[in-house]
């Protein structure tokens, strides 16, 4: 009796690891789910995820390639995937590094093009996705190869048995599809996850969400010392070492004033030591307005995260279709720039730089552009200090190629002082904000010195 209990216990076990084990493994379905691993991830978050914006639209996969296994974690809970799923990489080991390696890359990659059954080639399945491997960090490291996708399949799903895409059971990837956005969902690549507790995890995210707040905080004033100190000193980026970089920032530091630099859409994840941090970045000063993505990759060097790489792209699509608030702010941004200028060079007395901001077809006073040009070319020679305070500037876009400018303007020099009303009418050409009329309009009597 006991012998036959034996032989039936046996026979269920081994029917048991057929089931779970073994068969999901030759068919593709993933049997196994989010409530089935409560004794080994459930309550552990991954470091991968450190911070990611609930609204973007939430969803984050990560793909171990130890195990062959895929999670997808929502951002509201990151200490409980939503699914996880079986998959295949690449038939060879290690991070992809060159055409045809049979690798799959590691690392954080977005999604750039989706597919449809009806456009793909049967190997490919019900779906896929593209990765944006090479992506500029890979670039820069010399990385090559293309064409990484994350996609169905026709045959019975084995483990490492790709060229070096992600590929999931077409079950599997339809389901995926809800989640999978474009340029949004991040595509976490790693050879083990490693997951930590909670307590850990949160002093993570508020170091290196610290980090990027103070970097930007000294950029932001000025303090290039500063804001060098967070680079490694390896650094590059645009051609520059990290001195050049340092001379660089500071000439658009002494260029530039009034800056203002907002973040949004903050993402902080780690993969293999390397921290990339993401962002949508707006860019304010007189004289300059972007509008684009950065990328900073911090690596830790010695005791301290450093920057080791930076990337920006500019958004033309997003300033193309940003809401009118941005376009006008950008348009005034650059006409304070202007004024900024053509103020500063009337005081300096630098003739040519005062009137490169006027339109050839200026008039004033009855003066046209080169008449001007000769009355400031004599108060400069008569003048040997000219001050000039401007206060309570306004600026009025009338149109995409007219605008008005007003300030209180206080004039004094060796000789002369006096204060009035000053409205600067603005046309665009080329591109170019240039002044084609002044108006004067005096408050009290001018004194003579």
């Amino acid at each position: 009796m006991n012998r036959n209990l034996l032989i039936k216990f046996t026979y269920l076990s081994i029917k048991l690891f057929l089931l779970l084990v073994i068969y999901p493994q030759i068919t593709g379905a993933a049997v196994t789910r989010p409530e089935d691993l409560s004794g080994k991830v459930e309550g552990l978050m991954p470091d991968c995820i450190l911070s990611f914006p609930l609204q973007n639209p939430g969803y984050i996969l990560l793909v171990e390639k130890s195990t062959q296994m895929a999670y997808l974690y929502q951002a509201s809970n990151i200490a409980h995937p939503l699914k996880v799923y079986l998959c295949s990489t690449g038939e060879n080991n290690g991070p992809k590094s060159d055409i045809n390696d049979k690798k799959t890359p590691e690392g954080v990659y977005f999604v750039n093009n989706s597919f449809k059954e009806k456009d793909l080639s049967p190997i490919y399945g019900a779906r896929a996705f593209s990765v944006d491997y090479p992506n500029p960090l890979d670039r820069k490291l010399g990385r090559k190869g293309y064409g990484i996708w994350i996609h169905g399949t026709i045959e019975r799903l084995k483990p490492r048995n790709s060229n070096g895409c992600i590929v999931f059971s077409n079950e599997d990837i339809i389901e995926l599809s809800k989640y999978i956005g474009k340029k949004h969902t991040p595509i976490i690549i790693t050879q083990k996850i490693n997951f930590i507790e909670k307590k850990r995890h949160q002093q993570e995210r508020a170091e290196f969400r610290g980090f990027v707040m103070d970097w930007l905080k000294a950029w932001a004033q000025g303090r290039i010392g500063l804001y060098m100190n967070f680079y490694w000193k390896g650094f590059t980026a645009k051609g520059k070492n990290w001195r050049q970089w340092r001379a660089y920032k500071s000439r658009l530091s002494e260029k530039y004033d009034n800056i203002d630099i907002k973040i949004d859409n903050l993402q902080l994840l780690k993969e293999n030591g390397v921290v990339l941090a993401k962002f949508d970045q707006i860019y304010r000063s007189n004289g300059f307005f972007s509008v684009g993505e950065k990328r900073l990759y911090l690596q830790k060097k010695g005791a301290e995260w450093k920057i080791t790489d930076e990337f920006f792209r500019k958004k033309k699509e997003l300033v193309k279709e940003a809401p009118s608030r941005l376009r006008r702010e950008e348009e005034i941004s650059v006409i304070k720039g202007l004024i900024s200028d053509w103020h500063k060079a009337w005081q300096e007395k630098d003739l040519q730089r005062y009137m490169d901001n006027y339109s050839k077809d200026f008039s004033s006073l009855g003066l046209d552009y080169n008449g001007w040009k000769r009355h400031k070319f004599e108060v400069n020679k008569r003048y040997t200090q000219i001050r000039v305070k401007i206060r309570n500037l306004k600026i009025k876009l009338l149109s995409a190629e007219r605008a008005i400018v007003y300030f209180d303007q206080e004039y004094s020099s060796d000789q002369y002082h006096d204060r009035g009303k000053k409205t600067i009418h603005l046309i665009k050409g080329d591109g170019t904000w240039k002044i084609k009329r002044e108006i004067w309009t005096p408050i009290g009597r001018a004194k003579k010195r």
